[in-house]
């Protein structure tokens, strides 16, 4: 796991949990950043590709980060969403979501996952087929697309089922920004576990930094951060 601080003076932490595949060289992850950094110290958290243990691999070495953090904000983007939503640490002021991968929108019939999730295989053989540049957002660079995952093991989609499954509770100061045409994971899960007024939609792909709508749109994302539900 690489963590990277931008610091440019400001007296506030936010933690920054980004998706999967995500990194900071790639220019819209390093916009998000920018405006942030704005407001914020960034602590950006990029997660390893390929995983066969979600608690050992993702949730812990995040948990022992933040413990380190007095008091922090939170942003988590996909992978990072659900990888935070499982995040309990002192200190932890606002969380806010943007597409978090509670649940899977794939073509794929549950039973035959399930079945794809038994097999004792932890080389990434399976394409992944969903991280297009349509699907992320139109402002999508060929450097991401290229650099996004190309494949995933059954181990892989063991561990990411079964930190679906055992989500806890949403946190009352927890609000999340999604589209309705996401094609790489569900908003219906968004739905489920936040109210509507908890829930500011976007025009746009998957990654919200990566979607023209961005400009419209990252300052309630800020505000969120900084205050809460309160100022959706």
């Amino acid at each position: 796991m690489q963590i990277r601080v931008f610091d440019d003076g400001a007296d506030r932490d936010c933690l920054l949990v980004l998706g999967w595949g995500n990194r900071c060289r790639h220019e819209n992850v390093r916009w998000l950043v920018d405006r942030l950094a704005r407001e914020y110290r960034v602590h950006a958290v990029e997660l390893p590709t390929h995983i066969t243990d979600f608690e050992r691999e993702w949730l812990a070495p995040v948990e022992s980060y933040a413990a380190d953090l007095d008091a922090f904000d939170l942003l988590a983007h996909s992978a990072g969403g659900l990888t935070t939503a499982h995040l309990d640490a002192e200190g932890l002021g606002s969380r806010v979501y943007l597409s978090p991968w509670w649940d899977s929108d794939l073509p794929i019939p549950r039973p035959v996952l399930e079945a794809v999730a038994s097999l004792p295989i932890s080389w990434p053989f399976i394409p992944v087929g969903t991280l297009t540049r349509d699907a992320l957002g139109d402002l999508a660079t060929e450097r991401q697309v290229a650099e996004a995952p190309s494949a995933f093991s059954p181990a892989f989609v063991r561990a990411i089922m079964r930190a679906q499954r055992s989500l806890p509770p949403a946190r009352e100061e927890a609000v999340a920004f999604c589209s309705l045409t996401d094609a790489v994971v569900d908003p219906r899960a968004v739905g489920a576990r936040l109210p509507a007024d908890r829930i500011r939609l976007y025009d746009g792909g998957h990654e919200l930094f990566s979607s023209t709508g961005r400009e419209e749109t990252v300052e309630a994302v800020v505000d969120a951060l900084r205050h809460g539900p309160s100022a959706l």
